[in-house]
């Protein structure tokens, strides 16, 4: 049978997406993944976040925070279970994070038991509901979507089922048009200081001040 911090060591060498270190606390300012619901945490996150992007737009850093935190859960989860058949818990309050210049993510005792799914219910839609007041809910889905489409990319076509049983979810039936591979939505990356529209965006150029925005 696999060993959860094994599987966690091998998936880690695909990417930095797929990271999650284990064993005793490392040193920094650690604390458990659900703490990001708390606005009082999230708030000088997303500050400190759009100071490095360059926006005075905390929308724009929040999008693209959260868009980094979905692709290191969908990541860390497909990755686990197309390595091993299992999925490593990732749970809100075990699972811990770290920023320090980027997310860093940390589980003391790993253990098997979780489904890809459990992400969306554990993990994505508590964050996307505590985050509402800064965020378009509808936006967030759509990046929790793109990420998960992006995380399967780098694993490749072991990971095809496992994402096309979670886009039968109807909180991600919508997000994309499948055939096309564009989302319905845009994460507002165009609006950083020199960024553009991403591969999958609904948008195929970045859209001029006047027209409406697609969230």
């Amino acid at each position: 049978m696999s060993d959860p911090a094994a599987v966690l060591g091998r998936i880690a060498a695909l990417s930095p997406y797929f990271s999650v270190s284990t064993g005793a606390v490392p040193d920094g300012r650690w604390q458990q993944t659900s703490a990001l619901r708390d606005s009082m945490i999230r708030d000088p996150l997303v500050s400190d976040t759009a100071h490095r992007m360059g926006t005075g737009e905390a929308r724009v850093a929040a999008s693209t925070l959260f868009f980094g935190y979905a692709a290191r859960m969908w990541s860390v989860s497909l990755g686990s279970v197309v390595d091993s058949g299992r999925c490593v818990r990732l749970d809100p309050d075990t699972l811990l994070w770290c920023n320090d210049g980027g997310l860093r993510l940390h589980i003391v005792d790993p253990e098997f038991g979780s489904t890809t799914g459990e992400i969306l219910d554990d993990q994505l839609e508590p964050l996307i509901d505590a985050w509402s007041d800064i965020v378009a809910p509808g936006l967030m889905w759509g990046n929790s979507a793109s990420a998960l489409i992006g995380a399967g990319r780098v694993i490749g076509d072991a990971a095809q089922a496992h994402i096309d049983t979670l886009f039968d979810d109807p909180r991600l039936v919508g997000t994309m048009v499948r055939s096309t591979g564009r989302r319905r939505s845009c994460c507002l990356y165009y609006r950083v200081p020199g960024g553009g529209v991403c591969g999958d965006c609904v948008f195929p150029s970045p859209p001029k001040a006047s027209t409406k925005e697609i969230l």
